[in-house]
């Protein structure tokens, strides 16, 4: 006959100690409702702003094919004028559609990163090369600083890496001052165990009390609101936060205040 438990045996935690852990607990889920709760907050304001970005050029298309039909008398230069505009409006509409697909994308839990072996050096050269051919930057001054010893393999998406590249290229020129200058950069730091890219500038830089807003997506500087020449969707540096989540790295920006900024990517060897 087995022998009865003793109800009256000693648990193996005292109440203080079951006090403090249920204390410690609760204090974890508190902290995890607020990060919840930031995370909403963040998501609606996200969907607020695509709402407002999306809603500002639809109403000045609207606005424009309304005036031009009701001004059959419009001469072909001020025919030709309005078509431009629009022309541009809807190229930010397309800019700004592309990347919450490609933000979406990289969110969903179904997304799978086409990851392969890729030498970093030739990746990071070749991306460069065809900067050097491409119009956008044909009144640029582009550096290329590759270490000599770097000489490894990755396994990473290339696609996504050079969108990361092209993002900071592209915002690099946006907010260049005189004639634009962009530097890319590569080296390992072995204590660190990464490899480090860096995109750096000498545009108008990024205030103290911005540059930790940058990379929400909730956050988009006022001039990337407004559909102008470069027509770009805002998105562009939370896009490069993704992808390098994505990759297990992470990407940070030095930047002093109208003299220009570095950007800073760091991959896991």
């Amino acid at each position: 006959m087995s022998a009865k438990k003793n109800c009256f045996e000693k648990p193996e935690l005292s109440v203080e100690e079951l006090s403090h852990a249920l204390y410690s607990a609760n204090l974890k889920l508190n902290e995890a409702n607020q990060q919840l709760l930031q995370q909403e907050k963040q998501r609606l304001e996200f969907y607020a702003n695509i709402s407002h970005d999306l809603r500002a050029p639809v109403t000045a298309l609207s606005n424009s094919v309304e005036y031009m039909l009701s001004c059959p008398e419009l001469s072909c230069e001020e025919l030709n004028e309005n078509l431009l505009i629009m022309q541009k409006r809807i190229a930010y509409m397309e800019h700004l559609i592309n990347d919450i697909f490609l933000l979406s994308s990289l969110d969903s839990s179904d997304n799978k990163v086409h990851k392969e072996n890729v030498d970093m050096h030739f990746l990071l050269e070749d991306y460069f090369y065809l900067c050097e051919e491409d119009s956008r930057y044909e009144n640029a001054e582009l550096k290329l600083n590759i270490a000599d010893d770097l000489n490894i393999t990755l396994f990473v998406d290339p696609i996504l890496i050079h969108r990361v590249l092209d993002n900071l290229f592209n915002n690099a020129l946006k907010y260049s001052k005189g004639t634009p200058y962009i530097e890319l950069g590569a080296y390992i730091d072995r204590e660190k165990n990464c490899l480090i890219i860096y995109v750096a500038d000498h545009g108008i830089g990024i205030s103290h009390k911005n540059i930790e807003k940058i990379f929400d997506r909730s956050y988009m500087v006022q001039k990337s609101r407004t559909p102008g020449a470069d027509a770009s969707s805002g998105f562009g540096l939370s896009i490069v936060k993704s992808i390098m989540e994505h990759h297990n790295g992470t990407v940070t920006c030095e930047s002093e205040y109208k003299k220009g900024s570095r950007f800073i990517l760091r991959l896991p060897l």
